[in-house]
């Protein structure tokens, strides 16, 4: 029965982990690990990488008209 329940809650995390990265949410935990792993660049704060993230999204031209 333990291993059945380990097995669930193992299977529960991976799920909402993948809800997570699909959804973007993760993507500040993503960026401090890259960050990290180069130890070259100050990190932004959460702040600083949403207004970030919203200037790559919208400064980008669009095809539409």
């Amino acid at each position: 029965m333990r291993h059945t329940w380990n097995a669930t809650k193992y299977g529960f995390a991976r799920l909402w982990q993948g809800l997570r990265e699909w959804s973007g949410d993760a993507a500040y935990e993503k960026y401090r690990e890259c960050v990290a792993r180069r130890g070259v660049e100050i990190p932004l704060s959460p702040a600083e990488f949403y207004v970030e993230q919203l200037n790559k999204k919208y400064t980008r031209p669009t095809r539409c008209c």
